[in-house]
């Protein structure tokens, strides 16, 4: 640390440059409205020290806490950071249980996951292991509900805790993404802290700096829906910007769902490490695990229900051990609201044996009967009292937000909004005036709602689950009503969560919905979008999922000029059905579901297969697919004659177009196949050695990848080698052309290691110019 490196960070918290002077060991500073006025002077080992009022000090605590001001941060997390629903016990913190995968490039041989008890303390240990030199990215991923949002931001409290106890030395600060399509971080970064901590006292600049002095360690919660919705990848070259800017120092926590960190796109991870650059960065992964009998049983205890085991026995015998009801957090913690008596848990047993299949449905409704019957009660005469709504009338007006919701681009409405809805709730219901005032006061206790977290001006949903649950019942009621303009103006607003999708077509099944009529309505809509939009992907997700449904009727069906969204295949069990002309983002698709499906002229953007799945009952005819992935083998081919074989041997049927009978099949190299393998290796790091490429080749592609790929690798200048710093002898290497020219020359090359080669060439001398 020298002096010119104490002025850049002062100036990162100043207005201006011109506010920082700093010369004949005295520093002369406004900060906003602060003026500083101190004193330099070195200590035996050089170390620079701060003297101000007759105090004097190392710099980093004097700056971590004098201008920084990271005690006051720290009692703005506390203020904000623990849930009211905790502090009277209704909604106990029980930390999870993870498994930790580290860096592989730092672990050597022995590649084996850590199973971490406690979450909590797994996530705060691992954050704060700072690694000199290197950037540290931790991918915090669990599927959707399962805590990653309540265990950060009870992670942040305790850590705050810490801080003020002076038992830490860094704060865990929470950054909610809410799933906003941001360029870059410095957005939501400063409206975390201004909006939700109220602490105004930092610039971008400035946290970045706390940020690579390791005095804030970041948690970006929301990640993966940030780059849907920005769509072109800006999310991730985001995160790769915020990594660079770093400059190889400093730690970030990324929570993300599972489902994006195992995306499997090679173009998606090229642009993250093209954005990173030559800096150095380390990824680890604390993947969260379901709940367990034994946490469901302690969070039971902790809120004093009797018998929690009984619980869990009762639906677990309905639903099964690895239901959602069962091992999602914020499904138990309502499980045990509607079934802390032992006979509502009968009841509710009983109800979730007989409609498995809409679980949601019967868990919610016995919420909210049990609201309507003991909570919204209307005084008629005397003692007498009767609901004030019926249970019907409940979904309704809850259905009713959600749908103003969705319409708003938000997650809460504001309470003027909500009496307004309340008044067209009533006079369509024709509700007395007094019924009305009632459910205006009602609607802001009910237990399905919450005042807004930031700012308490309005109402959004105790949970996101229970918000896309009743904007599904909303779009299966217009979907019911078949009336296509309001149909076509709901799916024109943003692309629908697939939860919302699949509680929509629950409603017109558990309605008696007729089906062939709907279809033919978003058909209609379908047709009538051109190029690519929100509602035509919309429709698309909706008509393979009533055709899902549809199919157990046996009779055929023709979908056609469908856009399907990434992963809407798989899953999915389908029968005698055609897809003609569609187009399909990245999906999974697994023959054992599907049977007499064909999919004729159509185009995939990726096709993802098991090692094990099998397509017999699957035809391709005059279709185009960009790449095919091998889930198992870690393999993705742009070949065509190759996609076209993999296909065969599963078992699908082939006619004409990309798979021509008639071409002469080519052997497979095997050298493109090892270079594709090896140039996978750095989505996860900087630099590889030898021992680990040994291991990710296996003992068939590794000597092919030590003794012909990486001398050409090396000759073109496609990657480097760089001097080995540590015990025994190995090879390390690093990449040294862009990874997303590595992807476009593998796309080109189609499987020919030679083209691959001058695809390499012909890129570099482009940049050249």
């Amino acid at each position: 640390m020298d002096i010119q490196d104490l002025k850049r960070i002062l100036t990162s918290f100043a207005d201006e440059p011109s506010d920082v002077d700093i010369r004949s060991g005295r520093i002369t500073a406004q900060i906003r409205d602060d003026l500083i006025d101190a004193t330099l002077s070195y200590d035996g080992d050089q170390n620079i020290l701060v003297e101000e009022n007759g105090v004097k000090q190392h710099w980093r605590p004097w700056i971590i806490q004098r201008v920084a001001k990271l005690p006051q941060l720290a009692d703005r997390i506390l203020s904000t950071g623990r849930p009211a629903s905790e502090e009277n016990g209704r909604a106990p913190f029980v930390a999870p249980k993870a498994t930790f995968t580290g860096d592989l490039a730092a672990r050597g041989e022995s590649v084996v996951d850590e199973i971490k008890d406690d979450a909590a303390n797994a996530l705060i240990q691992i954050a704060t292991n700072f690694i000199p030199g290197t950037s540290s990215v931790l991918y915090l991923t669990s599927d959707a509900g399962e805590g990653k949002t309540t265990l950060i931001n009870r992670v942040a409290y305790d850590q705050a805790l810490r801080y003020k106890r002076k038992e830490a030395s860094c704060l865990l600060l929470p950054i909610p993404l809410s799933g906003k399509a941001f360029l870059t971080f410095d957005d939501a970064v400063v409206a975390a802290l201004s909006n939700r901590f109220r602490f105004g006292y930092y610039y971008y600049d400035a946290f970045l700096q706390l940020v690579k002095l390791g005095a804030i360690v970041p948690a970006f919660d929301g990640y993966e829906e940030m780059l849907v919705e920005g769509s072109k990848g800006e999310a991730v070259s985001a995160l790769g910007n915020l990594v660079q800017s770093l400059d190889s120092t400093g730690s970030v926590v990324i929570a993300a769902r599972k489902a994006f960190f195992e995306y499997l796109s090679f173009r998606t991870q090229a642009r993250l490490f093209d954005a990173i650059g030559d800096r150095s960065a380390s990824f680890g992964r604390l993947q969260l695990t379901r709940w367990d009998k034994e946490l469901f049983c302690q969070y039971g205890t902790r809120r004093g229900v009797e018998d929690p085991e009984g619980v869990y026995e009762t639906v677990a015998t309905r639903l099964g051990s690895e239901h959602p009801l069962v091992t999602r957090a914020v499904l138990v913690n309502r499980l045990f609201d509607v079934a802390a008596q032992a006979e509502d848990r009968a009841h509710l047993g009983d109800k979730l044996g007989a409609h498995p299949h809409d679980y949601f449905y019967t868990f919610v409704d016995a919420i909210v009967q049990r609201e309507a019957s003991e909570k919204w009660l209307a005084m008629v005469a005397g003692e007498i009292r009767e609901p004030l709504l019926t249970l019907r009338e409940h979904h309704l007006l809850l259905a009713s937000l959600a749908q103003e919701m969705w319409q708003t681009s938000t997650t809460s409405l504001r309470y003027d909004v909500v009496d307004v809805l309340a008044d067209i709730f009533s006079e369509t219901h024709e509700k007395t005036s007094q019924a009305n005032r009632q459910i205006k006061e009602r609607i802001r206790q009910h237990s399905l709602l919450t005042a807004e977290p930031s700012r308490s001006t309005g109402l959004a949903f105790d949970h996101e689950d229970f918000q896309t649950f009743y904007l599904g019942e909303s779009l299966g009621g217009l979907l019911m009503t078949g009336r296509q303009i309001e149909v076509r103006t709901f799916l024109q607003v943003n692309l629908l969560p697939s939860a919302t999708i699949e509680q929509a077509v629950q409603y017109l099944d558990r309605h008696g919905a007729d089906l062939p009529a709907t279809l033919e309505m978003l058909k209609a809509i379908n047709d009538q979008e051109t190029g690519f939009s929100f509602c035509k992907e919309n429709c698309s997700a909706i008509l393979v999922r009533i055709a899902e449904l549809r199919s157990r009727d046996n009779g055929s069906l023709s979908l056609e000029r469908l856009l399907v969204s990434a992963d809407g295949l798989e899953g999915r069990i389908l029968h005698n059905l055609s897809f003609v002309k569609c187009v399909f983002q990245p999906t999974a698709i697994d023959g054992q579901r599907l049977e007499k499906v064909a999919f004729i002229n159509c185009e995939f953007e990726r096709l993802e297969l098991d090692e094990s799945t099998t397509l017999a009952g699957v035809q391709f005819q005059d279709c185009h697919i960009d790449s095919l992935v091998v889930r198992a083998e870690d393999l993705q081919t742009f070949d065509p004659q190759l996609i076209r074989d993999r296909l065969r041997r599963a078992g699908a049927s082939l006619h004409t177009g990309l798979f021509d009978d008639q071409q002469v099949q080519q052997p497979e190299d095997e050298r493109t196949k090892a270079a594709e393998r090896f140039f996978r290796s750095f989505t996860r790091r900087t630099h590889i050695d030898d021992s680990i490429l040994k291991i990710r080749m296996g003992r068939n592609l590794a000597p092919v990848l030590l003794d012909d790929v990486l001398p050409e690798l090396l000759s073109h200048n496609i990657i480097g080698e760089i001097r080995w710093s540590g015990q025994g002898v190995q090879r390390r290497f690093k990449l040294l052309a862009p990874m997303t020219d590595v992807y476009r020359a593998l796309e080109v090359a189609a499987g020919d290691f030679e083209a691959f080669l001058i695809a390499m060439k012909q890129s570099s001398a482009q940049d050249r110019r």
